[in-house]
């Protein structure tokens, strides 16, 4: 839990409360770019029932529409299932490079309306599972409330997971002026699960211990 003293009252906020917060924002974005995304399946199918009625239509006429419905049904799916994903419980060990996809898959149409763009350097196959030690919705709060505080900016997002003995995502907004930072609440709520954030100019770098690492170095020193 975060503790926040409002001058008169210390109020104490958990990770759920903090994930809560960042749930209605995400869900928020993602409701604008689930409607756009379903109303060109409609327009496009209504041109594919439209033309192909025609005894004369030529499959030419309307493969680029029906590939364009393809391509909005996947982006459906896809903010779909992520938005599935965090409506549930997170899964222990929580795994960090799962929680970057749902977020980029979830955010990435938001950052493209408002003229910017969030992508994932490496391609999420190429990405290694990143088991961490936090707990509970921790790694969403601290994942999730630095890519809104990135999308703010409205520009370009950068997004790196690097596995090693550490999780450490790195995220970065290009050509963006002043710090990027995070509210004492999550920046208290990280350092209480054991989650190390070093911001650097227009970039935060967070640092999950992984999940078996104790035990690892634990065996190696037997």
């Amino acid at each position: 839990m975060t503790s926040v003293d409002d001058g008169s009252t210390t109020v104490t906020r958990s990770a759920d409360e903090l994930w809560l917060d960042i749930l209605q924002e995400v869900s928020a974005r993602t409701a604008h770019e689930l409607k756009g995304a379903l109303n060109g399946v409609v327009v496009n199918l209504e041109v594919v029932r439209t033309r192909s009625a025609k005894s004369d239509a030529a499959a030419s006429s309307v493969a680029p529409f029906a590939s364009s419905a393809a391509d909005q049904l996947d982006a459906v799916v896809g903010m779909s299932e992520a938005l599935l994903n965090f409506a549930r419980a997170p899964r222990e060990p929580v795994d960090v490079t799962e929680t970057v996809v749902c977020f980029t898959s979830l955010l990435a149409p938001s950052a493209r309306a408002e003229g910017g763009s969030l992508r994932v350097e490496s391609p999420p196959r190429e990405l290694a599972a990143a088991a961490v030690r936090a707990r509970g919705n921790i790694v969403r709060v601290v994942i999730g409330s630095t890519l809104l505080a990135a999308l703010a900016r409205k520009g370009d997002i950068r997004c790196r997971v690097d596995v090693g003995d550490d999780a450490v995502v790195t995220i970065e907004c290009v050509d963006a002026e002043g710090p990027l930072e995070l509210s004492a609440d999550v920046l208290a709520a990280a350092a209480a699960a054991g989650v190390r954030v070093h911001g650097e100019g227009q970039s935060i770098s967070l640092t999950f211990p992984r999940a078996g690492a104790v035990r690892q170095r634990t065996h190696e020193r037997a």
